[in-house]
């Protein structure tokens, strides 16, 4: 084998190994091993250009060769053995032979070293893409290493953020115990002023009958009873000083019913159930920042429940005497969708007291004929109906207008989060600051009961808000009437509903069984599609008074 087919045979060699190292840097594990064989791939890019060199080298001193044999020699090997063993003239004949033999041997010469030529030019353009692959490469791996960079400074990032965020929750709970401190304190001093305030009434009653005893008797006495009426105004100027100049005594139950006009309300007979869990008070005193927006009278609502003409009854409804509220977050808050916050004035309406539940929607598709829900496998009756699409949830509500005679319908928005809310305005649930202080209230994800994140659980399972409203958190979503709007920019004061949006989609509330604390908020905003039906959405209805 000559010295210029031994070194493009090894030119070969480096071609192939350079072209597996190529696959190898695509498919490593990882940039250190890909940077590392990258930095091979190179090497062998230079031994083959100095391979190209030697092979030039050799080809050219081939061409002199070449040439040297045709000026010494141009007659063929077999001519020139015949001239050798010849010593008389060549004829005519063998002349034009010779010529002929050289003619041929000058042409399979110069097709060896075309066909030489054009190899050498293909591995010339081959080892071209090569450098160039390999250039590719390492720009890519430059931008590896600048993107694990920028990763590293994102972690790094993120890593601040949680700190500072545990930080804001630490001192969060240190304000949130201060309050609860504060709290006792000012409970104390009104039991104390109470007591004083009883004592002021218990002394006017004894100087007002004493005031009786006097005026009957003889008018030589009139100087007594002139100081006994002083003495009664006295006491009784003091008695409205305390109350109206004392804004503690504005939570004491009596004292706040000396200073509003009383209302009338319906009467309605409670089973001892219903009546213990109107007494209910949630686990947070609230404090309400905004001094226009006054609290709702708990002891206003009452339980309605309406008949169906094709027998039966309709949900159990609670009546609420309406009034204004502050509806979405502040405007620190993070989610653009819940902002700005906003006072909202409500009037009067019944809403369920629970989710509807598969016993309720039963009977509406036996009257209707309409097909009933899937159950998942999780069980009917007290459970909420799910798989239940917004268009559903209104068919519902028509049907009931039909059978009891009162408008029924979704509840807007608005509605749903007055009465979620329960009084409760600055809190993210109705029980206080964070879900983990309502542990074992509610079905969701990380409150701790035996549903939680697996399925719904029955209506009624855990202990209802200061309105008296059942799964307020959790357990199924619930459709509301209200479009979607991606703010709260524009939304009018009074009015049930905010009427316009994107009615294509309807918001939802409450969170689900699946959902976790972000998702369970009462600001939380949801929307899908009117008809979408799933596992964890289902509703409530309204009564309009």
């Amino acid at each position: 084998m000559s010295s210029l087919d031994q070194a493009k045979a090894e030119a070969q060699k480096l071609i192939k190994r350079y072209n597996k190292l190529q696959a190898e840097v695509k498919t490593a594990d990882s940039s250190a091993e890909a940077a590392r064989k990258a930095k091979e791939a190179q090497k062998l890019v230079s031994q083959i250009s100095a391979m190209q060199a030697a092979i030039a080298k050799l080809q050219e001193k081939d061409k002199v060769a070449e040439a040297t044999i045709k000026a010494v020699s141009p007659v063929s090997t077999e001519t020139a053995t015949s001239l050798a063993t010849s010593t008389s003239p060549l004829s005519p004949a063998d002349q034009l032979r010779r010529a002929e033999a050289e003619k041929t041997l000058l042409e399979a010469r110069i097709a060896r070293i075309e066909t030489a030529q054009q190899k050498t030019r293909a591995q010339i353009d081959q080892l071209s893409r090569a450098k160039a692959e390999l250039a590719k490469l390492k720009a890519e791996a430059e931008k590896n290493k600048d993107k694990r960079h920028n990763d590293e400074k994102l972690q790094q990032e993120l890593s601040r953020l949680i700190e500072k965020k545990e930080e804001e929750q630490r001192r969060l709970q240190e304000e949130v115990e201060t309050i609860r401190q504060q709290s006792v304190k000012e409970a104390e001093m009104l039991r104390v002023q109470r007591d004083t305030a009883r004592a002021l009434m218990e002394k006017q009653k004894e100087i007002e009958k004493e005031k009786i005893r006097i005026a009957f008797r003889p008018k030589s006495g009139l100087v007594g009873v002139l100081l006994g009426f002083l003495a009664v105004m006295f006491l009784f100027v003091g008695l409205i000083a305390v109350i109206f100049l004392t804004p503690l005594l504005d939570k004491v139950p009596f004292v706040a019913s000396l200073k509003t006009t009383p209302s009338t309300t319906t009467t309605t007979v409670e089973t001892p159930a219903e009546s213990t869990e109107k007494n209910q008070q949630p686990t947070e005193k609230t404090v309400n920042t905004n001094t226009e927006i006054q609290p709702v009278n708990i002891n206003a609502i009452t339980i309605v429940r309406d008949r169906l003409k094709s027998g039966g009854t309709g949900p159990v409804m609670l009546s609420l005497p309406g009034g204004s509220f502050l509806m979405g977050s502040p405007d620190s808050s993070v989610n653009r969708e819940e902002r700005p916050q906003h006072k909202v004035t409500l009037q009067p309406f019944a809403i369920s007291r629970t989710e509807i539940t598969f016993a309720d929607y039963s009977l509406f598709t036996a009257a209707t004929n309409r097909p009933v829900p899937n159950d998942n496998q999780w069980g009917r009756e007290t459970r909420p109906v799910i798989f239940v699409s917004y268009e559903d949830a209104e068919a519902y509500a028509n049907w009931l207008t039909e059978q009891t005679g009162y408008q029924y319908r979704v509840p807007s928005e608005r509605e749903w989060e007055f009465a979620a809310r329960a009084n409760v305005n600055q809190y993210d649930f109705w029980w206080g600051y964070d879900l983990s202080r309502g542990s074992g209230s509610a079905n969701c994800g990380g409150c701790g009961s035996q549903w939680d994140n697996k399925q719904t659980a029955p209506v009624a399972s855990f202990r209802p808000n200061p309105f008296g409203l059942y799964d307020t958190v959790g357990n199924v979503a619930e459709w509301t009437r209200t479009c979607f709007r991606g703010s709260y920019s524009g939304s009018p004061e009074i009015g049930q509903n905010w009427e316009g949006g994107d009615c294509s989609r309807r918001m939802v509330r409450g969170g689900s069984f699946k959902q976790y604390e972000a998702d369970l908020r009462v600001t939380r905003r949801q929307n899908f599609s009117f008809r979408t039906k799933m596992d964890s959405i289902g509703f409530r209805v309204v009564r309009i008074e």
